[in-house]
C-alpha cells in the first residue's frame, strides 16, 4: 500500500523547471545517464565545460555537458540568433531573427501582467523552431548548376578590380549600394581562397555579378584620350553577359532574408533602367523595395545587438532604394508604391566607421536627394491621395525646392566643383532632378497656355489665364532651359554617355518642353537649344534601338509643335492670313481656268494635267515645311531606323502634303503599333512624354486659369 502510494505521488509531482532546477542542468552528460550526483572534482569547484568531475576524472574520461539553459540571458531569449550557426548569423539580415516580433511582444506582455523575467519552456521552444526554419536548406543540382555556370563567368581578377572601381566611381552616383569596403574584401577572398563558402553563396554571385554588369556600362568614361580599342565595342552592351548570369540566380535568392537578397535585385534594376525601365527595371526595383520591407529596412531599428555600421547600412540602402524608386515611378506616371508614413528609418547620417572605408564616400549627395524625392513624392500626389488646394500647395513646393536648393552645402554646388570631379555628375544629376521637379509643377500650365492661345477667337469665351499659371508655366519653361544647359556643359567636358537613363529621360522632357514653349515665343536662342537636345539625345541612344525609337518620338513632337505655331502666327495675325486667303482665291482660279481649257482641247489634256506636286502652295504649306524637314532626318538615324523598323513603323518619305487631310495624318495613329504595350509605355516614359500625360487631359484645366 505504501509502495503503491509513494509511486502515486511520483507521477502526481510536478516536473521542476531546467531553469530552477540546481545539480542535474550542471551534470555531465555520463553522471546524467547513470543518473548519479555529478561532483566537482579536487581543486576544480567550478562546474563547467572546463572542468571535468570526480568520475570522469579518476576513469579518464571525456567530460561533457550541455549548455546552461538556466545561464541563458534575456537578449538571448529575445533573438532566435542565439541558436544559428555562426554562418548563418553572419549572412542572416541583421537579421530575419533578430526582427523577429514575438519574442519582444511575449516579453512586452509578461511586463504588462506584472510576471517574472523567466521564460516558459513553451517560448524557449519558439525560439529553437525559429532557429529551426531559418537554418539554410541544401542546395538543389539545379541551382548549383546555376550558380557554378556563373561562377565560371567571373571576368579574371584584374579585369573585376577595373569593373568595381568603374562602378564605386561612376555607378554609385547619389546612391548607396552596399558597403564598399566590405565588398571588395569579399571579392578578394572569392578570388584568393578557392574553399571560400562565398563560392557556395548565391547572393554574393548574383550581386557581384550585377555590380560588374552595371560597371560595364559605365567603362567609356574610363577611356583614355586618344585610344582606340583593338575590337570597338562601343554599340554593344559589354555587361549583358554578366547580367544574364546574375538574372538566373535571382530565383535562387528570393527567399533569402540577407541584404545581398535585396541589393542585388536593386543593382539588376539599375543596370536594365535605360533599357526597359517600365519593364524589366521596374520588376527589379519592386522586388528590391519589397525585399527592403520584408527585412524591416524601413524601419528604426530597436535592436541593442546591432553595430552602429550595421545599422547605418540598412538606413542607406532604405533610403537608396526608395528614393530612386519613387522617383522612377513619378518619371514614368506610375502609382506610389508604399505609403511614406510607414517609413520610421531616420535618414543617413555620418558613420565614421563607415565612411572612412569607403573609397568613393557620398553621403552628402545621398542625403541632398532624398530629400528631393520626399518634395518630389509631395508634388507628385499627395500622400493620403486627399486633394488639396492648389494654389497653397504649389507655393508651398516651390518654396521647398529652393529652400533645398539654397541648403546645398559648397560642396555640392556644380560651379565649384571641377569636371573631372568623381562627383561631377553626381551632382549635374541632383541639380537635373531638381529642375525636373520645377517641370513637374508647371507642366499644366504650360499646356493650358498654349491650349488656349490655340483657340480660334470666337471660341475664346473662358477666362483669362491667371498670373499664378502663367508663372508656373515660365518657371517651367527656364527649369528645361537649364537641363539642357546642363546638358551643355556634360556635353563639352566629355562626361555624357548612353546607358542613363536619366541622363535621356531628363534631355527628353526638358527638348520637349521647349518645344512645347515655342509654340507661344520663339526667341533667338530656340534653335540652338532644340538642335542640342537632339544632339545629345542621338549620341545617348547610340547602340539602343528603344532609345533610337524614343528620339522618334521627340521628332513627331517637333512636328506638332511647329504645326501648332504655324497656326497660332496666322491666328495672331488676321492681316496676313486674308492676305494670304486671297492669294489662294487667285491662284484657285488660275487652275481652274488652266483645267477649263484642258477641258476644251482634248489633244492637250495628257500633257498640260496639274498634278498634285504643282498645285498652288495650301494654307498650311509653311507647316508641311517644317513637316518635310522632320522627316528628312539625319541619314545615319533613318538608315539605322530602316534596318530595325518594322513596315508598320515607316513613313513614307514622298508624302509632301501629310497634314492636308484625315485619310494621311502628319502622325498616323498607328505611327507605333508595332510595339507592345509595355514599350509603348516605356517609350512614353523614356521620352519624358508620360509626364505630359496629365497635362494634356484637358479636363480640369479651366479650374487653374481663374
Amino acid at each position: 500500500m505504501d509502495s503503491s502510494s509513494t509511486a502515486e505521488r511520483r507521477r502526481r509531482r510536478r516536473r521542476v523547471a531546467d531553469e530552477d532546477r540546481k545539480r542535474a542542468p550542471r551534470a555531465c552528460t555520463i553522471c546524467k545517464r547513470r543518473k548519479s550526483k555529478c561532483i566537482p572534482a579536487r581543486g576544480n569547484p567550478r562546474m563547467d565545460a572546463h572542468h571535468r568531475c570526480q568520475r570522469c576524472a579518476l576513469r579518464n574520461l571525456d567530460c561533457r555537458r550541455f549548455p546552461d539553459h538556466a545561464a541563458v540571458e534575456n537578449s538571448e531569449l529575445l533573438s532566435p540568433a542565439s541558436v544559428l550557426s555562426q554562418g548563418l548569423s553572419t549572412h542572416v539580415i541583421a537579421d530575419q531573427s533578430k526582427r523577429v516580433l514575438w519574442p519582444n511582444f511575449l516579453s512586452r506582455l509578461r511586463e504588462a501582467f506584472s510576471l517574472g523575467p523567466h521564460h516558459a519552456p513553451e517560448e524557449r521552444e519558439m525560439v529553437a523552431m525559429q532557429a529551426r526554419m531559418t537554418q539554410p536548406r541544401g542546395q538543389h543540382p539545379s541551382e548549383l548548376s546555376r550558380l557554378q555556370a556563373a561562377i565560371d563567368a567571373f571576368p579574371p581578377r584584374p579585369v573585376a578590380d577595373f569593373l568595381l572601381h568603374v562602378f564605386m566611381k561612376h555607378a554609385t552616383d547619389v546612391f548607396f549600394y552596399f558597403d564598399q569596403a566590405q565588398m571588395l574584401a569579399d571579392v578578394d577572398e572569392f578570388y584568393t581562397n578557392s574553399s571560400s563558402p562565398l563560392r557556395l553563396d548565391s547572393a554574393f554571385v548574383c550581386l557581384a555579378m550585377a555590380t560588374f554588369a552595371l560597371g560595364s556600362q559605365w567603362t567609356p568614361l574610363e577611356k583614355p584620350a586618344g585610344f582606340e580599342p583593338s575590337q570597338p565595342k562601343e554599340n554593344v552592351d559589354l555587361g549583358r553577359g554578366f547580367a544574364v548570369h546574375a538574372k538566373t540566380l535571382i530565383p535562387d535568392i528570393v527567399e533569402r532574408s540577407c541584404l545581398r537578397s535585396v541589393q542585388a535585385p536593386f543593382v539588376l534594376g539599375v543596370y536594365f533602367m535605360p533599357a526597359s525601365a517600365i519593364g524589366t527595371s521596374y520588376v527589379y526595383l519592386g522586388l528590391a523595395l519589397r525585399k527592403a520591407l520584408a527585412c524591416d529596412l524601413h524601419l528604426n531599428s530597436e535592436d541593442l545587438s546591432m553595430t552602429e555600421r550595421d545599422r547605418e547600412v540598412r538606413y542607406r540602402l532604405w533610403w537608396s532604394i526608395y528614393s530612386l524608386e519613387r522617383c522612377t515611378t513619378v518619371k514614368l506616371n506610375q502609382p506610389r508604391s508604399i505609403d511614406t508614413r510607414i517609413i520610421t528609418a531616420p535618414y543617413p547620417s555620418q558613420s565614421a566607421a563607415l565612411d572612412r572605408a569607403q573609397p568613393f564616400e557620398n553621403l552628402d549627395c545621398q542625403l541632398a536627394y532624398v530629400r528631393l524625392v520626399r518634395i518630389l513624392d509631395e508634388i507628385a500626389g499627395p500622400a493620403d491621395g486627399l486633394p488639396s488646394s492648389a494654389d497653397l500647395s504649389q507655393s508651398t513646393w516651390k518654396d521647398d525646392l529652393k529652400a533645398w536648393k539654397r541648403s546645398l552645402p559648397p560642396n555640392l554646388k556644380l560651379d565649384q566643383i571641377p569636371p573631372s570631379s568623381w562627383k561631377y555628375r553626381a551632382i549635374a544629376h541632383l541639380y537635373l532632378n531638381y529642375y525636373y521637379a520645377m517641370i513637374t509643377m508647371g507642366k499644366v500650365a504650360l499646356v493650358t497656355v498654349a491650349r488656349t492661345r490655340l483657340k480660334p477667337p470666337a471660341d475664346r469665351d473662358a477666362p483669362d489665364i491667371s498670373d499664378k499659371v502663367k508663372s508656373l508655366a515660365n518657371d517651367c519653361t527656364k527649369a528645361a532651359r537649364k537641363i539642357l544647359r546642363l546638358f551643355e556643359n556634360l556635353t563639352r567636358h566629355r562626361v555624357i554617355t548612353r546607358f542613363s537613363f536619366t541622363d535621356f529621360q531628363g534631355c527628353s522632357i526638358a527638348t520637349i518642353v521647349t518645344l512645347v514653349s515655342g509654340i507661344l515665343e520663339r526667341d533667338s536662342g530656340y534653335d540652338s537649344r532644340v538642335e542640342l537636345g537632339f544632339n545629345c539625345l542621338r549620341k545617348m541612344a547610340t547602340g539602343n534601338m528603344t532609345a533610337k525609337l524614343g528620339v522618334s518620338f521627340v521628332e513627331a513632337v517637333q512636328s506638332i509643335t511647329n504645326e501648332a505655331a504655324s497656326k497660332l502666327q496666322q491666328l495672331d495675325s488676321p492681316v496676313l492670313s486674308r492676305e494670304t486667303s486671297h492669294l489662294n482665291t487667285h491662284l484657285g482660279y488660275n487652275q481652274w481656268l488652266e483645267w477649263f481649257a484642258v477641258q476644251e482641247d482634248p489633244k492637250s489634256r495628257e500633257c498640260c494635267v496639274v498634278h498634285p506636286r504643282d498645285e498652288a502652295p495650301s494654307r498650311g504649306e509653311s507647316r508641311d515645311r517644317h513637316a518635310e524637314s522632320w522627316l528628312a532626318a539625319p541619314a545615319t538615324w533613318q538608315t539605322q531606323m530602316e534596318l530595325h523598323t518594322p513596315g508598320a513603323l515607316s513613313i513614307p518619305r514622298d508624302s509632301s502634303n501629310l497634314s492636308s487631310g484625315p485619310s494621311n495624318p502628319l502622325v498616323p495613329n498607328d505611327f507605333f503599333s508595332g510595339l507592345h504595350n509595355d514599350e509603348q509605355s516605356f517609350l512614353m516614359g523614356l521620352t519624358g512624354l508620360d509626364a505630359l500625360g496629365d497635362a494634356l487631359d484637358f479636363s480640369g484645366l479651366m479650374g487653374q486659369m481663374e
